[in-house]
């Protein structure tokens, strides 16, 4: 392991407090924590044993702590180990080194408790010794007395800590999802009953999971050699090549989320193949074999049709729309995507025959419209998602996409009782991140390409969307009641604008985190 340098020359200073007395300085991984320390006891007649002040120590380490008043314990956790040392505001009496003073949870080489000092509580700031916290976390410390610093490593602790698994069941599909940081690799391997994914550099407590629904009977958790193992067993056989679970991946504020959808119904990307007659906790990393190519498949739905012509002005909705449908399909088409389209004529479909495309077997949905408005200065481009819209108003808007009238109005309802289920349901939470990616990939390349005026991208209640069980949006491509902008959309040239942004758009997010699988 190769130590941090600093650079700078740090100037030795005297800091004093009712009890303890600082004489040099502290770094973590090559950064000076001048908030944490360290400090010496020396008045107490303790000068070998440098303490720290726990908060910012731990901040620096990544850690979390808590003083528990009621058992006076000073409780760290990296989310993996769980390290408790015991307090006291007795200076004298917590500066004896003795054993059982720290305790692990996991055990440590062995190991469940650390001789050492107590955690010292004084004027309400607790400071606990610098090697015993840094041995507990598998971290190595030193003391550079040219520089008068204390150097902290833990660049090469066992891996990121990772969060239990979390499991779920909707519409008869169950869900595994687990959350992992940017980015962190992971292998896949399936057969049998059963399927594995190895997280290579992740460290996890091990445990065991009964799941018992329809599809699955149990999860466990191993974690050794910097790897962690995830092993799921399944109540039906599974094809390496896709059939009876699908993975993927949805982006989040901080990391991603790793899930994989179990199912006789589902099919997603191939994965590695793993022998039937291995147990999943058993099974070695080097089972994972070559992943084949994935099929990516979009759905075009080209709104309205038929008998129902859509908004009209300037132009009319549902000639627009068919004629980007048209274009697109041929640009991801030249791309290697597959194109299905819900009407490749002037057709009319039901919202419920149309949102039967959107089967968990394709990867992506879209549903491309026009706009209206009374107001003719109304104008730009909007992508929507779908769940309960933030301004009430916009529901008379979900009411007219949805059929207008009473029918409209029921369907909304409908809609509506869908997304009041989307917070409980992991599922669904998975499928709407996914989908405000897409939407906001696609706004972004309509918007760059025709200069139109930016709507933003937003949630309501459209019904052709709620029963999408993969990333779907609605892309309204601008008002054909605007005088400008509705003879624009009218333009050949104009829609082939159009069709190469939604081109552009739907192949950026396929190539980057849209994959339904990793390759």
């Amino acid at each position: 392991m190769k130590r941090l340098l600093l650079t700078l020359t740090l100037l030795l200073t005297w800091v004093t407090a009712a009890a303890q007395e600082r004489h040099n300085y502290l770094a973590v991984n090559g950064t000076v924590v001048d908030a944490a320390g360290p400090y010496y006891f020396i008045k107490q007649g303790d000068s070998s044993n440098a303490f720290a002040r726990a908060q910012p120590l731990a901040e620096a380490m990544e850690l979390t702590v808590d003083y528990v008043a009621d058992e006076k314990v000073l409780v760290f956790s990296d989310g993996f180990r769980t390290v408790r040392f015991n307090a006291t505001a007795d200076i004298v009496a917590g500066l004896a080194k003795t054993p059982n003073t720290v305790t692990l949870s996991p055990a440590l080489g062995g190991q469940t408790t650390l001789a050492s000092p107590m955690a010292i509580l004084v004027d309400g700031v607790a400071y606990v010794a610098v090697t015993p916290l840094v041995t507990a976390f598998e971290g190595e410390s030193s003391w550079n007395p040219e520089r008068h610093i204390i150097t902290i490593d833990t660049s090469e602790r066992l891996g990121y800590a990772l969060a239990r698994a979390r499991t779920g069941m909707t519409d008869g599909v169950s869900r595994v999802a687990i959350d992992i940081p940017e980015n962190a690799d992971y292998q896949v391997a399936a057969g049998g009953k059963a399927l594995v994914i190895v997280l290579p550099g992740a460290r996890s407590e091990a445990y065991e999971v009964t799941v018992d629904d329809a599809n699955l009977s149990a999860l466990s958790v191993t974690n050794e050699a910097g790897r962690v193992t995830i092993g799921v067993h399944t109540k039906f056989d599974l094809e390496a090549s896709g059939s009876g679970f699908r993975v993927g991946l949805v982006p989040k504020a901080t990391g991603r989320t790793l899930y994989v959808d179990f199912a006789p119904s589902v099919v997603g990307a191939a994965v590695a193949a793993l022998q039937a007659a291995a147990a999943p906790a058993e099974t070695p990393v080097q089972a994972l074999q070559t992943v084949p190519e994935q099929r990516q498949v979009v759905v075009i739905d080209a709104g309205h049709g038929g008998h129902d012509p859509g908004a009209t002005g300037y132009a009319v909705e549902k000639n627009i729309v068919l004629s980007v449908a048209l274009q697109l399909k041929r640009l991801l088409e030249a791309e290697g995507v597959e194109v299905i389209l819900t009407r490749g004529d002037d057709t009319f479909l039901t919202l419920q025959q149309r949102s039967l495309f959107a089967a968990p077997e394709r990867n992506l949905f879209v549903s491309i419209h026009a706009n209206s408005a009374a107001n003719a200065s109304a104008a730009g481009i909007e992508t929507w998602v779908f769940g309960e819209p933030l301004n009430p108003s916009l529901i008379d808007r979900a009411i007219e996409e949805n059929g207008g009238g009473t029918e409209g109005q029921a369907l909304t309802e409908e809609a509506r009782a869908s997304a009041r289920d989307l917070a409980a349901d992991i599922l669904r939470e998975a499928q709407l991140n996914y989908s405000l990616t897409l939407a906001e990939t696609v706004q972004r390349n309509l918007i760059d390409t025709t200069g139109a005026r930016d709507r933003g991208v937003r949630a309501n209640l459209f019904y052709v969307i709620r029963t999408a069980r993969i990333p779907a949006i609605l892309v309204e491509l601008g008002f054909v009641s605007n005088p400008e902008e509705g003879r624009d959309l009218a333009s050949s040239s104009y829609q082939g604008k159009l069709a190469q942004a939604l081109a552009d758009g739907l192949l950026e997010f396929l190539h980057g985190g849209g994959l339904v699988a990793r390759r």
